[in-house]
């Protein structure tokens, strides 16, 4: 046991040794290591307390998930290495999930591992890159609109129709209220950031959509997968429902020419994230996939 007069005499060197060791025996209740799964329990409990979306929570739950396929979360942490990064990457392609999913996952790991650093869980250094996407597009151009819509019912066109005008997300609609007659507010702890709340201005063709599709009784759940259904009918597998967003947002800057006004329709938090989504696409590319917006 310490005494005073040894306190007085410890090292730099000693003490920052000390300080660590009585850290991890508050984090965990031991002095010996800390497992897997207790950091990863910590982190999680980092998120849990937060201001984080539900979403977010879910994808790091999700990444957990996945590494206790490639390694033992009973043992210590100190025993994940760049070979289990390599592990977890082969178990995501077997699962044939798309390149754009891994990379989420991989960054949600590489969170992970920052906190085991800073916490002390982990000393050593790792590796984790993310694949390499080419930048295809992200909307549909107006030919495969035309065969889509063509494989859904009246209503339904009609409701995607709303979607692809404000470029709102999925849920967003089905969050917001109908106020001052034609706008739709969606509360901040609703939507995906909850740093603020958002404004939708309807045209009064859409708000008679959206009364419509609030009386209609169609999840949003429902909605999304009559969507998938008609992309497939028209032999467009790769399309999901967040397409529509993307394509709203293109169609936007081809009409106004203005990222700013892209990135307030988006709700971007700065204008930063609407330019790389959005200004990665030639000028030629957009006349051949929008003739009739030029």
């Amino acid at each position: 046991m310490l005494s005073p007069s040894s306190i007085e005499t410890i090292s730099k060197s000693d003490a920052q040794a000390l300080m660590m060791l009585l850290k991890k025996v508050i984090d965990t209740g031991d002095s010996n290591g800390i497992t897997i799964q207790q950091a990863t329990d910590n982190f999680l409990r980092t998120k849990y307390t937060g201001d984080f979306a539900s979403d977010t929570i879910e994808g790091y739950e999700l990444t957990l998930k996945y590494i206790s396929k490639v390694i033992d979360m009973g043992i210590d942490v100190s025993s994940i290495t760049q070979d289990t990064v390599e592990k977890f990457k082969e178990l995501l392609l077997d699962r044939k999930l798309k390149k754009a999913g891994i990379n989420r996952r991989l960054r949600e790991l590489r969170a992970i591992i920052n906190f085991c650093k800073e916490r002390g869980y982990l000393s050593h250094a790792l590796i984790i890159k993310e694949f390499r996407i080419d930048p295809t597009p992200s909307y549909i151009p107006e030919a495969k609109w035309d065969k889509i819509l063509s494989k859904m019912k009246p209503e339904h066109r009609e409701y995607i129709s709303l979607y692809l005008s404000t470029g709102a997300r999925l849920n967003e609609i089905y969050n917001a209220t109908l106020e001052s007659d034609n706008f739709l507010v969606i509360p901040a702890d609703l939507t995906k950031g909850r740093r603020r709340s958002i404004e939708i201005e309807l045209s009064p063709e859409n708000v008679i959509i959206y009364k419509k599709l609030m009386r209609s009784g169609l999840s949003s759940s429902r909605l999304s997968r009559l969507f998938k259904i008609a992309c497939k009918a028209a032999e467009y597998h790769e399309l999901h429902f967040h397409n529509i967003r993307h394509s709203a947002a293109i169609r936007e800057l081809i009409r106004t020419k203005s990222i700013y006004h892209v990135s307030r329709m988006l709700n971007h938090s700065t204008v930063k994230t609407t330019e790389k989504s959005y200004l990665v696409h030639s000028k030629r590319r957009l006349n051949v996939d929008f003739p009739s917006l030029h």
